[in-house]
């Protein structure tokens, strides 16, 4: 009875702290909210850019860390480091067609992951579409995890599949 009852209590106890862990987690800290305002003007930077019409190199260097690694849904293997960015960021501004980059936004959702030097979100993009070259919507889930650099937030890893929540 003893065992037993050694066995209830600790896994009481363990449940109470596993409780107690997952509402520390849940509850975002006032530094996760300062980063996550910090990400969402990132954002907002890169869709004034994207607005803009500025080139794939500027929109990958405002967006990516040198040693970025990106990967999605249909590719046969990940795009690393800037210069294979740069290529693949130029591929997706193609493939909205001219301007087409103007009706870009993006979202983050809930929940985050942070720290004062790094950041993970799910984040959906949503581009308009802009026949005839991008003849309906383009909606993007994507994972990004960030790195806090002396230029500020980088993505570090990206990966993407077509689709809304």
């Amino acid at each position: 009875m003893d065992k037993l009852w050694n066995l209830k209590t600790a896994t009481g106890v363990a449940i109470c702290l596993a409780a107690g862990v997952s509402q520390a987690v849940l509850a975002a800290p006032p530094a996760t909210d300062g980063t996550k305002a910090e990400i969402a003007a990132t954002l907002h930077t890169l869709e004034k850019a994207l607005a803009r019409g500025d080139s794939a190199t500027q929109i990958s260097k405002l967006l990516y860390a040198e040693d970025d690694l990106l990967t999605g849904e249909g590719e046969t293997g990940g795009t690393r480091g800037m210069a294979a960015t740069i290529k693949d960021v130029q591929g997706w501004m193609d493939s909205l067609g001219p301007g087409g980059t103007k009706g870009c936004k993006y979202t983050i959702v809930d929940p985050v992951v942070s720290s004062t030097t790094t950041f993970s979100s799910f984040l959906l993009l949503h581009c308009k579409a802009n026949p005839p070259v991008l003849a309906k919507d383009q909606d993007l889930r994507m994972m990004y995890v960030w790195r806090k650099q002396p230029e500020g937030w980088r993505v570090v890893l990206e990966v993407y599949e077509e689709g809304k929540l």
